[in-house]
């Protein structure tokens, strides 16, 4: 009791002392904290938004710069046909239009099909239709009818205005001709003010402001190309493009969003708001923010035009809120986004709050620690040191004591310590002479015995796993006998060193005497222990030895036993597994064998297994190569494109390459497609880029990718990165992979041909109910499965198979091409049936030094 005392009082005064210090360093902690986070808020915010809205801008101008491009593209087709029109194009104009009663020119009514075709109106002039528009009515018609049903969807409508007032117009579903009467007229339409060439002299593409379409009930904005030809301006060409879901896509995800977004153009007009869409609609799509009288849009729409940047962001000049904006490539508008400052204050608030919270939450255990050691300082030392003396009266080694003080206590705890270190150290080398082995460092015989004794004691228990292996080394007598036992030891040395760093920490890896060895493994699945005995087989296998000057290479045999599986005690598991072993030996050596009954399931999964692991390898080594197979236009032999096709590095023979149909089905079962499929694709990109002069290139995409939501993403990224043309990557996708998922393929095919590249169906024909599934599967080509041209020439049924396929694509306006194209009689067959393109031995073997890419 005398001594209670004073210990009570020095941990009172030191607990006292210690919390008015910890107090203190929280304060000034957090002080420091709240600046600190002050201080990088106004760093991070400004990134982070422009990051944001920079993304955002990204995925909504896709459609727009699809728009644009589409228009100029068709701005140069459609004068490239009137100038090479026949001389009889402009009589075809009465078999296809003819005038109405009220006096307009519109389709005639048996070919109105507004599905595939287009519909229109147009004025009879004082002095009737010139030849010039008779001329442009039919290839306009013409060039709509093939090329709209591509170009809706994604656009609303493709279009070509008359100068002589008229409209020549694909919206599919939509009869804008039939829906005409004789007041309707294009002539003050924005789409034809902007092209006067008084308002636009230099010919340029422009955007219509946003206007809400009567006939979809949706807002839209138009590019528009202005149609000049033989040096006068006739008309423009456009597309209208449905812009709602960009309106929407400012809707904040959560009712309470801490982020504003908005949509503006460059004269100051809201686009679109989340809550002010009724007065945007009422002000026809043009909302001026002058006149909305709200000091923070002002702010806003000044910040942007001043900068003049496309990219920005920065706090307002009254400091309430952040703003950032993007420029959307196109129309020329601005993706803004907004966020209040005060919301940036409460997010640093609520962070230093956390500090805080955490800071004092770490000084009561610390506090209550530090207690705890100075109880330890004085009363403990006694405890631990009678307790520690007591046990070693009773033949038991005490743990150490441990005190670093210099005073009395600490001296006679190191002393005691001392003494009890050397007792366990003696007692140590009489274990190690008793369980280990002299020679290795492994443990022996003894202590596998042990071990396994100790895992079986107490009976089978439900659940329990363990496995036991055992093996020896090849040919280790030869060697012993041939170079000595000095050689020998030195090769055990070598095994046990390169086995050891294989095996896991709760196993035991044991010599059981001369070259046998063994592995207990408690608590190991069966699939856990072949995986350790391959890599022991393989790691034995690929070491080289040296002696006297000879080359020596090792080998191993290994046995695996599995509890429950092949054995319910320690005697019977241990015989099992040496049996595998000698079983393994009869089968060749070099290699592992598990004591079961069915070989056939066992060598399957060992070969999963090595697959797995070559695949791993050839991704990691770069033992992928890419052979190269040319696609030819049938009608003139002139080649279209290449196709990459994927080839592995036989590791035992470089000089070998392994084809795909060997290790593609190991790569899907186990996910590593993935990644042979993006090695493809920046190998593919990376060729295009360094070969401009190559037209396209073909890729074939697995299956398993359809549910990547990221490739798109990465294939563009990749020909942006690289500066490589979208169209010049031709995407092939199997028939059957694509209908099996078909709503995750229908996304990942809408998705490349957002992108512009162009889109193919493999192996076409071999699905059920093909024809079905291409008014899903938006692509460009069919490539009919090799099953049909096979013996092309002397199968009928075939041969009707091909035609009808041929056919049918041609009139869903797609390409074909007919693949493994072997002799001279079957490519004729095919050009007679009228295919696009051929491929095949005949042609074109597949090889690495393709001619093409040597130009």
């Amino acid at each position: 009791m005398p001594l209670a005392a004073p210990g009570t009082s020095l941990i009172h005064r030191l607990s006292l002392t210690l919390w008015g210090l910890f107090l203190a360093l929280l304060l000034v902690l957090s002080m420091l904290g709240y600046v600190a986070l002050r201080l990088a808020a106004d760093r991070v915010v400004p990134l982070a938004i422009r990051q944001w809205v920079q993304l955002k801008a990204q995925t909504n101008e896709s459609l727009f710069v699809q728009a644009d491009a589409s228009v100029r593209r068709l701005r140069q087709t459609l004068v490239q046909r009137l100038d090479e029109a026949p001389p009889d194009t402009a009589g075809r104009f009465d078999r296809l239009f003819a005038r109405s009663p009220d006096g307009l020119w519109r389709v005639r009514p048996g070919l109105v099909d507004t599905g595939n075709a287009p519909t229109l109106y147009l004025h009879d002039g004082p002095h009737g239709l010139s030849d010039s528009v008779r001329l442009r009515a039919v290839v306009s018609y013409e060039l709509l009818r093939e090329q709209g049903p591509a170009l809706v969807p994604p656009f609303f409508s493709a279009y070509m205005d008359f100068v002589e007032n008229g409209l020549m117009v694909y919206a599919r579903g939509i009869d804008w001709g039939g829906n005409a009467d004789a007041r309707t007229s294009n002539a003050n339409y924005p789409t034809m003010l902007g092209a006067d060439p008084r308002r636009n002299p230099g010919r340029q593409v422009f955007w219509t402001p946003v206007y809400l379409d009567q006939q979809a009930h949706t807002w839209m904005v138009s590019v528009i190309a202005p149609l000049d030809w033989h040096g006068h301006w006739v008309g423009t060409l456009g597309h209208d493009v449905a812009i709602q879901t960009l309106i929407d896509s400012v809707a904040p995800v959560r009712p309470r969003a801490a982020v504003q977004q908005l949509i503006m153009d460059g004269q100051g007009n809201l686009i679109a708001h989340p809550q002010l869409r009724e007065r945007i609609a009422a002000a026809r799509g043009q909302l001026q923010i002058a006149a909305l009288q709200d000091p923070a849009l002002e702010q806003a729409l000044r910040m942007v035009l001043a900068a003049g940047t496309g990219t920005g962001a920065g706090r307002t000049p009254d400091g309430r809120q952040w703003v950032a904006w993007s420029r959307i490539r196109g129309p020329g508008w601005f993706q803004v986004n907004v966020l209040p400052q005060k919301c940036v204050n409460q997010w640093v608030m609520l962070l230093w709050l956390a500090m805080c919270a955490i800071g004092l939450l770490i000084l009561a255990p610390s506090l209550w620690l530090l207690r705890r050691r100075v109880h330890a300082l004085v009363t403990r030392p006694l405890l631990r040191l009678t307790h520690a003396v007591d046990e070693l009266g009773q033949g038991r080694i005490p743990r150490p004591i441990a005190l670093d003080s210099p005073d009395e206590l600490g001296r006679l705890a190191n002393a005691f310590d001392a003494m009890v270190a050397e007792l366990v150290q003696q007692r140590e080398r009489l274990t190690t002479l008793a369980e280990c082995d002299t020679l290795t460092g492994l443990h022996n015989r003894h202590y596998f015995e042990a071990e396994l004794a100790r895992f079986f004691r107490g009976g089978p228990r439900a659940g329990q796993q363990g496995a036991v292996l055992i093996f020896d080394l090849d040919e280790f007598k030869y060697v012993n006998d041939t170079f000595g036992h000095i050689a020998g030891d030195a090769m055990l040395l070598r095994v046990a060193g390169e086995t050891r760093s294989l095996v896991r920490e709760t196993d035991n890896l044991c010599r059981l005497g001369g070259d046998e060895f063994a592995v207990f493994m408690p608590h190991a699945t069966l699939d856990g222990a072949v995986v350790l005995a391959e890599r022991i087989v393989r790691t034995v296998g690929r070491m080289a030895l040296e002696i006297e000057g000879q080359p020596v290479r090792l080998t191993t045999s290994l046995g695996v036993a599995h509890y429950p599986d092949h054995g319910q005690g320690a005697e019977e598991l241990v015989s099992h597994a040496d049996m595998a072993m000698y079983q393994a030996k009869r089968l060749g050596k070099n290699r592992w064998n598990v004591y079961r009954a069915d070989r056939g399931a066992m060598q399957a999964t060992a070969a999963r297994l090595a697959w797995n692991e070559r695949i791993e390898h050839a991704l990691e080594r770069n033992l992928l190569r890419l052979h190269f197979q040319g696609v030819y236009r049938a009608s003139n032999g002139e080649m279209t494109h290449l196709e990459a096709l994927v080839r592995m590095v036989d590791e035992a023979d470089p000089a070998l390459c392994i084809l795909p149909d060997q290790f593609i089905g190991h790569a899907e079962k186990s996910g590593k497609i993935l990644d042979i499929d993006r090695w493809v694709v920046r190998e593919s990109i990376a060729l295009l880029a360094a070969h401009p002069r190559l037209p396209a290139l073909a890729i074939n995409i697995s299956g398993r990718s359809f549910d990547d939501p990221d490739l798109p993403v990465f294939i563009t990224t990749q020909l942006a990165r690289h500066g490589v043309a979208p169209k010049r990557l031709l995407v092939e996708l199997t028939e059957t992979a694509a209908i099996s998922d078909l709503r995750d393929a229908e996304r990942f095919i809408d998705a490349l041909r957002r992108a512009g590249c162009t889109l193919c169906l493999d192996d076409f024909g071999s699905g059920f109910a093909s024809f079905a599934y291409l008014k899903h599967l938006k692509v460009d080509v069919l490539k009919i499965d090799g099953l049909f041209i096979r013996n092309l020439p002397h199968d009928r049924d075939n041969q009707v198979f091909v035609r009808s396929i041929i056919e049918v694509a041609r009139g869903m306006g797609k390409h074909t091409v007919a693949e493994f194209v072997e002799d001279a009689e079957t490519l004729q067959l095919l050009q007679e049936f009228g295919i696009d393109m051929v491929q095949g031995h005949y042609l074109d073997k597949p090889r690495a030094d393709h001619p093409a890419l040597l130009e």
